[in-house]
């Protein structure tokens, strides 16, 4: 039987799962939006990118960018089917990108775990061992396209690691305080000559998801409309609000305050974490990041916004994996 191992990284949030692996010297890359519903008798074709079908343990479901913003998994917890899953497709879609004909596929993997559950050995294991599907092999069927493959290793690595690991050599002498600005929390983590202080790692309940309810709160109260998941999206982008094709011209003042005020609520907790600013670069990671970049830089000037904030995580977590496989081999 023809077999092979991959090395595979995956950082699956509550808004999007990204996955990274390398072919030859290529970072192949995929990325869907973390949003799973079960359903029954689902016989269309899949023809929207980023959306998947998928039979898995007997259960049918529709996964990615087709279902809406209320199919997100709002659990804190990531120890459940929909994280599973989206987790299970990240990894039949780099396997595809792989373009080998491998019967059975072995996977190492490298995946995010919460910080808090990091910090528990036992609540560890029992997410390896989910997620390894108890080292069974894993059929699921993507697309109509079946996989087989088996997780061989599994290494958990704490949320918000950000680019420390992918860009080691800039990092190996510095300082670093890092923020993963995600849709439920914000991970903060410092690091110190490439080590982390684990005392230090926390979690605020600071995702973008409250800066929606609040902002959809506020300009619901102001102009006497209801604003749905879909109308948030389009009043990040064009910092207004608009009714009947007329620009509300007090929302935008209203959009910015509450998007300012965010990042100092985000700010004023890591202080109140008596995390220290002080000779350190302050780096932000996160699809948050991208969306809030802005008014960040209005408060820390010096701030680094990762080139790459999405995939920043899943980088680091492949060179690390990469580093324990050669060293064990």
């Amino acid at each position: 039987m023809h077999t092979n191992i991959y090395q595979i990284a995956i950082d699956s949030g509550k808004s999007y799962t990204k996955g990274v692996m390398r072919t030859a010297d290529i970072i192949q890359r995929v990325k869907f939006q973390t949003k799973v519903e079960q359903v029954t008798d689902f016989g269309a074709d899949i023809t929207t990118p980023g959306s998947f079908s998928v039979q898995f343990e007997g259960k049918s479901y529709l996964v990615g960018n087709m279902l809406d913003e209320s199919k997100m998994d709002f659990n804190l917890s990531k120890k459940n089917d929909s994280h599973r899953i989206s987790i299970y497709i990240a990894i039949a879609q780099l396997l595809q990108k792989s373009k080998q004909n491998i019967v059975l596929s072995k996977v190492n993997l490298a995946v995010n775990i919460p910080i808090s559950l990091y910090k528990n050995e036992q609540q560890k294991n029992e997410f390896a061992e989910f997620i390894r599907n108890n080292g069974e092999a894993i059929n699921i069927i993507v697309n109509n396209k079946p996989y087989l493959f088996r997780i061989n290793n599994i290494l958990l690595l704490p949320e918000g690691i950000g680019p420390i690991y992918s860009d080691i050599n800039h990092y190996r002498k510095m300082r670093v305080l890092i923020f993963d600005v995600g849709s439920l929390n914000v991970n903060i983590q410092e690091y110190n000559q490439l080590i982390p202080s684990y005392g230090s790692m926390s979690t605020a309940d600071l995702g973008v998801n409250i800066l929606r309810s609040k902002l959809a709160d506020a300009l619901s109260t102001r102009f006497g409309i209801s604003i749905s998941e879909a109308d948030i999206e389009a009043i990040y982008r064009d910092k207004c609000l608009i009714i009947n094709g007329e620009n509300m011209e007090e929302s935008t003042a209203i959009i910015e305050q509450h998007m300012r005020n965010h990042i100092k609520e985000i700010l004023n907790f890591a202080r109140s974490r008596k995390l220290s600013f002080a000779n350190t670069e302050v780096i932000f990671v996160g699809g948050g990041a991208l969306l809030l970049k802005d008014y960040i830089l209005e408060q820390i000037s010096g701030a680094i916004i990762s080139n790459d904030p999405q995939m920043s995580n899943a980088l680091s977590f492949l060179t690390i994996l990469e580093a324990k496989q050669h060293g064990a081999a």
